[in-house]
Parts: structure tokens; sequence; C-alpha cells
């Protein structure tokens, strides 16, 4: 029977003996490098997502200030000095953001497996920024649930293997003295295409996607709809809200 310790570990951060395996032979199994590539590919649509909506509030905005009556058309000085100045913190948010999130990106392309080693011991804890430090020897690894913090017990003395980044990804780990177990229990695992971390990623890219065409269609419709007379406008209204309760049902699921 495996070591309780070791199957928590592999329980909560989802992973095999044969990752453990290539883990200690300082390599990716083909199913850790089929998440990190998926993990950018998430990131970048991240920011592609966020990039879209911004853009796309300069014509909310617009569409806003024309159909209320704000702007008198198009040549109105007033709307293009709104714009701009919209434009110009949404354009200086969007920097921000480019910038803070390549690290996360070039985070996922590193392939340099890191090894801590030796006692476990709880570190920072803030729980409001979702930071769960665990130390395992000398080395803090920040943590992202408390779920993950409680995988290992404090006292005992772990091998970790793990990818550096400003959130550590965790690849696999065992108890020292259990190094056995890995090659007697090695599971059987399905095709890669159907490893339930991959499809989650895959249903998160799709969400982001959607989050971002809802966030600018539902605004648009509304501006649209409201010459229409109240039941109509409230038929549409309806409309989005079934449509807004369908997604997050979906999206949960």
């Amino acid at each position: 029977m495996m070591n309780p310790l070791n199957q928590s570990l592999r329980e909560v951060f989802l992973f095999s003996s044969t990752d453990l395996l290539a883990n200690r032979a300082g390599r990716l199994s083909p199913r850790q490098k089929a998440r990190q590539d998926a993990a950018g590919l998430g990131i970048k649509t991240g920011m592609a997502v966020a990039a879209f909506v911004l853009l796309g509030t300069l014509g909310v905005i617009a569409v806003f200030s024309l159909t209320s009556g704000t702007s008198s058309g198009l040549d109105d000085p007033d709307l293009w000095t709104t714009l701009a100045i919209a434009g110009g913190i949404l354009g200086l948010i969007t920097v921000v953001s480019y910038f803070s999130s390549r690290r996360h990106v070039a985070a996922t392309k590193n392939r340099l497996i890191k090894v801590a080693e030796g006692e476990a011991r709880q570190g920072k804890i803030r729980a409001d920024a979702a930071h769960f430090e665990i130390k395992i020897g000398k080395t803090g690894l920040r943590l992202l649930t408390e779920d993950q913090l409680e995988a290992f017990n404090p006292g005992e003395s772990y091998r970790v293997y793990y990818l550096p980044g400003p959130i550590p990804a965790i690849l696999s780990g065992e108890v020292i003295g259990t190094e056995a177990e890995a090659a007697q229990f090695i599971e059987l695992e399905p095709p890669i295409e159907e490893d339930d971390v991959l499809q989650r990623q895959h249903k998160g890219r799709r969400v982001a996607m959607i989050v971002g065409i809802l966030a600018i269609a539902f605004p648009l419709v509304l501006a649209a709809a409201s010459s229409l007379p109240g039941i109509l406008f409230l038929l549409v209204l309806a409309g989005l809200l079934g449509i807004g309760i369908a997604f997050v049902f979906w999206a949960l699921r």
C-alpha cells in the first residue's frame, strides 16, 4: 500500500509515477510538457481577451455617448476627448498587464526542473492573496490553495520537483525514504488528450474568450435596444439575463 502522504501529494498536485520518475531523471513527462504548453497558451489567451475587452470598451463608450445624446455625432470634439482620455487609461492598463503577464508566460516555457529537499514547515500565509508558503528545507514554495498546503505534513522530510517562476509549478514529490514506491505503483493513464488538467485548461480558454465577447456584446445590445418600446426592451433584457445564467451554469459545470 502506498504511503498515505505520497498518495495525498499525488491527489492534490495531480501527478503519477510516470511523472515522478521522469522528474527524477531531470525531465518533464510528455503529460507535463503538454500541461505547461497549455498553461502558456491559457495566459496568452487571457492577455488577448483582456486587450480585446479594453479596446472594445472604447467602442461601447462611443456608442453610449451617441445613443444617450451626450455627443451630437462622430464629429463632436467632446466625444474624441473622452475617447482619448479613456484610451490613454486603458492603454496604460494594457501595458502594465502585458509586462506583468510576461513573467508568467516565460515561466511556462521553462523546462529546467529544480529540486527542494528537506523537512516541511509552513511559511507565510496570506489567504486573502492566495499565498500559502511551504518551506521544504531551505526552499520556500508559494502555493495557491490551502488544500495544496495541507498536502504536506509539517515535520516530514520531502523531495519536491518543481519549475521556478512567480508561482512555482509543483511537478511531483515524495516522502524521503519511500523512493521505491514510484516503480511499485505505476498507474494506468488515459491518453494525454483526455487528461483532466488539459481538459480544464482547454475549457478555461473557451470560457475566457466567451466572457470577453459577452462583456462587449451585452452593453452594445442594451444600447441598441434602448430605443425600443418598453415591453420589447424588457424582452431583450430577459434574453440577455437568460444567456448570462446559462453561460454561468455551463462554465461552472
